[in-house]
């Protein structure tokens, strides 16, 4: 997960965290402990993330399966 990048695109989208939370059901400071990598997000929270934040399908990949994606790549080169 490139956590990075989510927290510039709730930054460039104008959210607060407080309403980013309470919109995909988690308290703040669980957002907060997953947004810095202490906690990871389930199924569900992901695809809120995904609503609320109006994320394109290619920032969507970037942001949550971009790790899976490089993994693959340098295997499949190696």
């Amino acid at each position: 997960m490139n956590n990075g990048l989510l927290k510039e695109v709730i930054q460039d989208r104008c959210v607060k965290v407080s309403v980013l939370a309470d919109k995909i059901g988690i308290s703040r400071q669980s957002l907060h402990m997953k947004l810095n990598g202490e906690r990871s997000f389930d199924q569900g929270e992901i695809m809120a993330l995904k609503t609320v934040l109006r994320l394109s399908d290619e920032e969507f990949m970037s942001i949550f399966f971009n790790d899976g994606v490089d993994n693959l790549s340098r295997k499949e080169t190696v």
